[in-house]
């Protein structure tokens, strides 16, 4: 008898409909770059951004993601896997195929010889792109002084 149930409650199983898959809303694309970055995952940090991606950083601007490949992603990488950030506050806003998501990032720990502790400014810009939200503007504002 016991296996009878288990039979007919997995052909039920198989019978019921899927359920509808996920949507990622902009702070969850955000997040999943840092989280790609901190476990040096280019592949996937790459995949969050569209191909045409504009970063500023300061003072720098990469203006494509294979620009950003080729120049700039082993050291956000290197930072991200020694030190710890924490979002002190955030806030978003989507208008259409359009969102915004602002933070204040805490990040501690030691780069390179120097001990790091600051508050990073961070504003990106996302855009709705195959029904998947896409970092399409990265500007990453802080203290310099305090990792140089």
């Amino acid at each position: 008898m016991t296996t009878l149930r288990v039979v007919l409650a997995l052909a039920l199983l198989a019978l019921a409909p899927a359920a509808p898959a996920q949507t990622q809303v902009p702070s969850e694309v955000v997040d999943a770059f840092h989280f790609a970055l901190k476990a040096g995952d280019r592949r996937k940090a790459l995949e969050q951004l569209t191909a045409d991606v504009l970063i500023f950083e300061q003072g720098r601007m990469e203006k494509s993601r294979t620009e950003y490949a080729r120049t700039h992603l082993a050291e956000d990488i290197g930072f991200a896997s020694v030190t710890h950030r924490t979002v002190t506050r955030r806030s978003s806003k989507i208008q259409g195929n359009v969102a915004w998501v602002t933070s204040v990032n805490r990040t501690r720990g030691k780069f390179r010889t120097r001990n790091v502790d600051f508050s990073t400014d961070e504003t990106m810009v996302l855009t709705r792109v195959g029904g998947k939200w896409r970092i399409t503007h990265i500007h990453w504002s802080f203290d310099d002084r305090a990792i140089h």
